[in-house]
């Protein structure tokens, strides 16, 4: 290696350790204090550089900003790599070991975070008060996900079964995986702990969650139990009419049982 490339070697080695020491300083930061408090002086100083580094590197702080997101992204994708079809074109077999898979895989990845780490925290902060980094956040780490669970399901029903119940399903399976991430303390009070160590392991419920998808899906249950719940007396119109119902039971009987437009009797012949 010459001179020359020994001194650039050695300058991009220090750009790069200069930018990694500028996320790796950023996301506790953001994750503490949000996008609009936190300064750049803090994060530069913690980081161990200049304040012009943030420009030089990113452009500005947004910029910073959205490279911690993708960091985190990169991060989580490397831990959790996806072995996984996209969901189309899929035989029903092969259909049910891809909700498997993914199911699992997305427990898998909610299950290992840990809330008390800044990478939590900056997440939830953002999609409390989100930034333009949220659309960017959904596009990428969030809609690849839901677009192949909604294949692998449409693989699985009808071809008549409607966009918004496949839409729903999938969301539905997104729910309960994260029910078991952010209600873990009440399902620990519920079930046992013998039963949790045993039963509740990433695998059972990923056998359980697919299970409970492939049933609604498959020979379109889900739309015939929908069809027979709307042809049911429940609801908000049924919730209303029994009100309403109530609601001149009671009438009557503060008019001593008689309609309140009923005219009181005639004593007077």
């Amino acid at each position: 290696m010459s001179v020359v490339e020994s001194v650039t070697a050695q300058s991009s080695s220090k750009e790069d350790d200069a930018r990694a020491r500028l996320l790796a300083a950023a996301g506790p930061v953001f994750a503490k204090h949000g996008f609009d408090r936190a300064t750049v002086r803090e994060i530069c100083g913690n980081a161990g550089v200049n304040i012009a580094s943030v420009g030089y590197y990113f452009g500005d702080k947004f910029g910073l900003y959205r490279e911690v997101f993708r960091m985190i992204r990169g991060q989580c994708n490397d831990d959790f790599p996806q072995a996984m079809s996209d969901g189309s074109d899929l035989e029903a077999v092969e259909a049910q070991k891809q909700i498997y898979l993914q199911v699992h895989h997305l427990l898998s990845r909610m299950l290992a975070r840990d809330d008390s780490g800044w990478e939590s925290q900056l997440m939830m902060r953002e999609m409390n008060h989100p930034t333009a980094v949220f659309a960017e956040m959904v596009e990428e780490s969030f809609r690849p996900h839901f677009e192949r669970m909604m294949n692998t399901i449409a693989a699985l029903s009808p071809a008549d079964t409607p966009v918004h119940v496949l839409e729903q399903l999938a969301l539905s399976v997104v729910g309960q995986c994260l029910y078991y991430r952010v209600g873990s303390g009440v399902v620990k009070r519920l079930i046992p702990a013998e039963r949790l160590a045993t039963d509740y392991t990433v695998e059972s419920l990923a056998q359980h969650i697919a299970a409970v998808t492939i049933a609604a899906a498959q020979g379109g249950l889900a739309m015939q139990h929908r069809e027979s719940l709307s042809r049911m007396s429940i609801g908000p119109t049924a919730a209303k009419s029994t009100i309403d119902l109530n609601e001149k039971d009671n009438s009557n009987k503060r008019s001593g049982g008689r309609p309140e437009s009923a005219a009181p009797p005639n004593h007077s012949s």
